[in-house]
């Protein structure tokens, strides 16, 4: 009996990666989900990387498109992602690699133009136009940009909830103990100061466990804490920002009637997209497809495999959140 012919979409984030094997005619055969393979943050990314891409899977596989955070072709380490990946996969399929937001972009606009705003863990924005030509903002780290993603929320929090420590009568003193209790830390006492860096300390992986502190700044933003919603209202604004330099990159009145999309945890907040709608003065697009999406579309391109609205349209189905891991 024949096997099915597949192509293998990733969507490799800082904290996340998730892998998906798609048949011709969009359905997943396979999927799963791993740790995050970005050689900027993860001195284990090959390992995780590798795993997961011996997971699901090879018989039958026509093609792969990788979407990685911190790849660029020019890069070292990109070099190397590309080794990891071909060895996994064999040297006859044919595998490409791209940067995580191309990736996402694809997705939303299903290939068409647009500015898309990413904020996972990290944040970036890209703009492209229907004749191809595209410019990118962000993107440079959590030790000197990623403003307005997780771990920009997670580490402002962070920071309240320690000068909260050092004083109690600080303004923000219930968004603080809030949040204290919900990493079910001690908010008085000798030894709450030592609990609060236990526990960052004792972290798996101390960046992602401070960008999971958003949804946290979300839940209290959503019971009604103001500093709560300052601070996404602030990432709002800046990435609103990032949204607007990149569309300085492409012609300014194309940009000012493009559709503006958006990916990532950060993004699911609707204190962070309704900020980023006021401050782009329209609202955004939904996307088409998520993340994993993109890198199928690449692929199915790739394997020489015919898309058209009705195969994304299945394909959306088949990557929703009810039918795979998110």
């Amino acid at each position: 009996m024949a096997h099915a012919q597949t192509i293998l979409a990733l969507d490799g984030g800082g904290t996340h990666t998730r892998v998906a094997l798609i048949t011709q005619d969009a359905r997943v055969l396979a999927h799963a989900n791993g740790p995050g393979c970005n050689p900027y943050d993860r001195p284990e990314w090959a390992h995780n990387l590798r795993n997961l891409l011996l997971t699901v899977p090879h018989t039958g596989l026509c093609a792969a498109v990788l979407g990685m955070a911190g790849y660029d072709a020019a890069r070292p380490s990109s070099h190397q992602q590309v080794d990891v990946a071909r060895a996994a996969l064999g040297p006859h399929i044919p595998v490409a690699l791209e940067n995580d937001v191309q990736t996402a972009h694809r997705a939303a606009f299903a290939g068409g133009a647009g500015i898309f705003v990413l904020a996972g863990t990290g944040s970036v924005a890209q703009a492209s136009t229907a004749d191809g030509r595209t410019a990118r903002a962000g993107g440079w780290g959590w030790l000197f940009g990623d403003e307005g993603g997780g771990y920009w929320i997670g580490c402002h929090a962070l920071n309240h909830a320690a000068r909260f420590l050092d004083d109690p009568d600080v303004p923000f003193a219930p968004f603080a103990r809030g949040l204290l209790h919900a990493l079910n830390l001690p908010t008085q006492g000798a030894g709450a100061a030592d609990a609060l860096r236990e526990w960052l300390r004792t972290r798996p992986h101390p960046r992602s466990a401070v960008g999971d502190v958003a949804p946290t700044v979300h839940m209290l933003a959503h019971a009604q804490d103001p500093h709560a919603r300052a601070l996404l209202h602030a990432a709002g604004d800046h990435l609103a920002n990032l949204a607007r330099t990149a569309s300085k990159g492409i012609t300014a009145d194309q940009t000012s009637t493009l559709p503006w999309s958006y990916g990532g945890s950060v993004m699911n907040s609707p204190f962070v997209r309704e900020r980023v709608a006021t401050m782009l003065e329209r609202p955004p697009t939904a996307p088409i497809l998520p993340p994993l999406g993109g890198a199928a579309l690449h692929a199915a391109q790739l394997a020489g495999w015919q898309v058209d609205t009705a195969w994304v349209h299945t394909l959306s189905l088949a990557l929703s959140p009810q039918k795979i891991a998110a």
